[in-house]
């Protein structure tokens, strides 16, 4: 025999040697999975059940469960641009602004939507990011410019910049769509 048949029949003999192994240890008074009663299989959550279960234990305050859940749920549905978008909120509220940053983005990649950027934005600013975050709340009044609150967030942005005029206009079009935004007709006396 060749040095390379010898190592071939020393491997066939140790996965003979596993199988073997496994058999033995298979638990012959077990059902498998696909006999057993429902009642005996757990069912796995689908989205919308892991969705309101994150839900849940954020607003009792298990920061750390939502958190798992939510990891979870972009691990299992890596398309669904909702868990990436509350998964970025609550690495952001968590301080992982990076975390949240990458969750964000990768949301929009999925699916763009004026929230998502309005969100991202902020963060932005919060990282001093100012030139991205602009971009995103620009792209936010692009797909929805009947949002008040991205108006707003815009507006404080350029109101940081020392761009009062470009402030000024923006909390008057957030008044226009919300006549009653008290937030804004404060700031917009203030550049009165």
């Amino acid at each position: 025999m060749t040095i390379f048949q010898l190592i071939m029949l020393a491997a066939a003999a140790f996965f003979a040697y596993q199988v073997y192994i496994h058999i033995q240890n298979i638990d012959e008074e077990s059902k498998p999975a696909f006999l057993q009663d429902s009642e005996e299989v757990e069912p796995v959550p689908d989205f919308d059940e892991m969705i309101r279960l994150a839900d849940e234990a954020f607003v009792d305050g298990q920061i750390d469960i939502a958190q798992k859940r939510l990891e979870e749920i972009v691990m299992r549905f890596p398309q669904a641009a909702e868990g990436m978008n509350k998964l970025a909120f609550v690495l952001s509220k968590q301080g992982d602004t990076a975390g949240a940053e990458k969750y964000y983005k990768a949301s929009l990649e999925i699916e763009e939507d004026d929230v998502t950027y309005n969100a991202l934005a902020t963060l932005l600013v919060s990282m001093n990011k100012m030139q991205e975050a602009e971009a995103c709340y620009k792209k936010a009044v692009d797909i929805d410019g009947n949002y008040e609150v991205t108006w707003f967030n815009y507006a404080n942005l350029m109101l940081r910049l020392e761009r009062l005029e470009e402030a000024k206009e923006m909390y008057e079009k957030a008044l226009v769509i919300d006549p009653d935004f008290q937030e804004a007709k404060d700031e917009l006396e203030k550049l009165k």
